[in-house]
């Protein structure tokens, strides 16, 4: 086994954490008791297991370990030689092999693997699924109160139009008759003005004026996005009184603020024996979350709490293992049940198109996660003759002929697609991307122009690489964008990398600061003609910093696509490689194309568009199961 390790290390299909793991837990097995080679199993098992995780998936089915898909059926002469020792098993031989180890149990009893249907887990990965599992089961007292109250204040908020209808009206309905709600849709779908109407709803329905209510995101950057957000569509609803407007939360926190984390002997606890008491709480950016942050947060919240998810199934997971919001979005394959159905055409006025309910009936009842979500499908941001938008569908939808027939039509105003095949158009495209700075950057020159027109000037554009090194990654653009402006006499390079009009990117939080992850700022003299950092703060506030106080950062004309996450800007140019990476998904590209209000430059190749759209991401979990249905 020693052998096989040494090669799967080699080829990068496991590290030397993964194959330490799988040591540590065979040390109880001895050489002279392994009739049944249990020892190679369990490595095999437990070293994949390990790896899996660390791409983010939350289980192992072992199915992905049988001897036609091990290593996703690649390297099949690695594989042979794993399976001429342990002999070709099945996976109902796998799951008893696996069992009669003392680190593998069901679940009934804490041992560092569980098998449960299949799936190999980490127990604390099985425990967090399990967890989040009952949230979603959670039967809650759903019962329509005060109907007509509802209807009333549902009209107040949308006037009914009979033309068309409006789903931001059923969202809302949803949003405050059911425990469990989950809205998903893409970019100028309007979500977060559904927020506020949702909150709004709920205050004006309410017969307490003591409604605990709290907005959170993953990420500071996101919750500084939603606050400025909220606080815009809140003030656009005439029918809230000061007493309504009293109960609003001041600002959205994020995530790991509500969980009120404290320190013992240097070790992170949650403090599970006082649960967090709200009437509601709303998560924005919920795709982004991870399986275990939901997992903390479900073990502190109140179980009468209502929870509203916020979110776009189509963008990129998140960071660390799990995909709990698209998980569930799973079930917007199912239509209402019957009763839920009649509820909301009551409460709204609108009777949309459905399937039999039939077979609904049997598997729904009026507490299944189905009646609790909306899928946000138009688009109030793009006219039918945006590109931009048609391109994102097309994305999603896999169809690769018609990306490309929408990138090389010339039809539409938005998109502008720039082959890049050979070293004069790479060359090209760095001075285009460049120039697009120089409108910002000459505004530097006007003494009486303000710091914020010049920030508000340079975040209407932006540079978006797949990669951060490399000829097509972040660090390389930046790189030759900074020597281009100079040539060009837009910008003054120094040997200590700081000038005036440099973008930087914020790379750790510093709550001090008022700073998070991702903000973006510009270099620019302050009153005393000294070099500061500025940055666009939620209503505008302008906020200073002196540099040898910032956290660390790096230069920002290009940043990646997964920082972009949560963004938008009028004007965007993305660079993909020339050749094709593992990191080129579906929903990379959908999340880049969705980042733009206005225009976009694509720079790239047909083959890898094409390679990237085929390429969809899949995250192995057992939530979707664990939902009762």
């Amino acid at each position: 086994m020693k052998d096989i390790t040494k090669k799967a290390l080699k080829l990068g299909l496991w590290n030397t954490l993964d194959v330490q793991f799988a040591n540590v837990l065979t040390l109880p097995i001895s050489d002279n008791n392994n009739k049944y080679n249990v020892k190679e199993a369990l490595i095999l098992a437990s070293a994949t297991l390990s790896a899996h995780v660390r791409f983010g998936h939350v289980c192992l089915p072992l199915c992905l370990i049988t001897f036609d898909k091990l290593f996703q059926g690649n390297h099949p002469e690695l594989v042979y030689s794993i399976y001429k020792k342990l002999g070709k098993l099945s996976i109902d031989a796998w799951q008893e092999l696996l069992l009669s180890c003392s680190a593998v149990s069901d679940g009934s009893k804490i041992t560092p693997l569980v098998l449960e249907n299949k799936r190999l887990y980490l127990y604390h990965m099985w425990e967090d699924e399990c967890r989040v599992a009952r949230f979603f089961n959670y039967k809650c007292q759903s019962n329509i109160l005060q109907k007509e109250k509802i209807i009333s204040v549902l009209n107040q908020l949308f006037p009914i139009i009979y033309t068309e209808i409006d789903w931001h009206k059923i969202a809302t309905a949803i949003g405050i008759t059911h425990q469990r709600v989950l809205i998903s849709g893409g970019p100028g779908t309007g979500k977060t003005s559904i927020i506020a109407k949702i909150i709004a709803a709920l205050l004006l329905c309410s017969n307490r004026n003591d409604l605990k209510i709290k907005m959170i995101a993953p990420t500071g950057k996101a919750a500084a996005l939603l606050t400025e957000s909220f606080k815009i569509n809140i003030n656009n609803i005439p029918q809230l009184n000061k007493t309504c407007l009293h109960n609003l939360p001041e600002r959205a926190t994020t995530l790991h603020s509500l969980l009120e984390t404290r320190s013992y002997n240097k070790n992170i606890q949650y403090d599970y024996l006082d649960p967090i008491h709200l009437d509601l709480l709303v998560i924005d950016e919920a795709s982004m979350v991870s399986l275990s942050m939901f997992a903390q947060l479900f073990l502190t919240l109140s179980p009468q709490t209502r929870v509203i998810f916020f979110g776009d199934q189509y963008q990129l997971y998140p960071v660390e293992p799990g995909s709990v919001f698209k998980d569930i979005c799973q079930f917007s394959s199912f239509q209402y049940s019957y009763k839920r159905y009649q509820e909301i055409v009551n409460l709204t006025g609108y009777e949309f198109p459905i399937v039999s309910y039939s077979k609904l009936s049997t598997h729904y009842n009026y507490n299944s996660i189905i009646d609790g979500m909306c899928i946000l499908k138009k688009n109030y941001r793009f006219n039918e003759r945006s590109g931009i938008n048609q391109l994102a569908v097309a994305i999603n939808l896999g169809d690769c002929t018609r990306v490309l027939s929408l990138l090389t039509s010339n039809i539409y105003k938005d998109l502008y697609y720039i082959y890049i095949v050979e070293k004069e158009s790479y060359m090209n495209m760095i001075l285009n991307c460049a120039m697009e700075y120089s409108n910002y950057l000459q505004k530097l020159q006007h003494t009486k122009i303000s710091k914020t027109n010049i920030l508000e000037s340079f975040n209407h554009y932006r540079i978006l690489c797949a990669l951060r090194d490399g000829p097509f990654g972040v660090i390389r653009m930046n790189y030759f964008i900074e020597q281009i402006l100079s040539e060009k006499g837009l910008i003054k390079l120094n040997n200590s990398g700081n000038y005036i009009g440099r973008p930087i990117i914020i790379l750790r939080n510093k709550p001090s600061l008022g700073l998070c992850n991702g903000d973006i700022g510009v270099l620019l003299l302050n009153d005393q003609n000294k070099l500061s950092a500025y940055f666009i703060l939620p209503e505008d506030r302008l906020k200073v910093v002196q540099l040898y106080q910032l956290p660390e950062h790096e230069t920002c004309f290009a940043m990646t696509i997964h920082k972009s996450q949560g963004s938008e800007f009028n004007h965007i140019a993305i660079i993909l490689p020339n050749k094709h990476t593992p990191i080129l998904t579906r929903e990379l590209l959908y999340t880049a194309v969705t980042r733009s209000r206005q225009c976009l430059f694509l720079y790239a190749t047909d083959h890898v568009i094409i390679r990237s759209i085929n390429l969809v991401t899949k995250r192995y979990s057992g939530l979707y199961d664990r939902i009762e249905k």
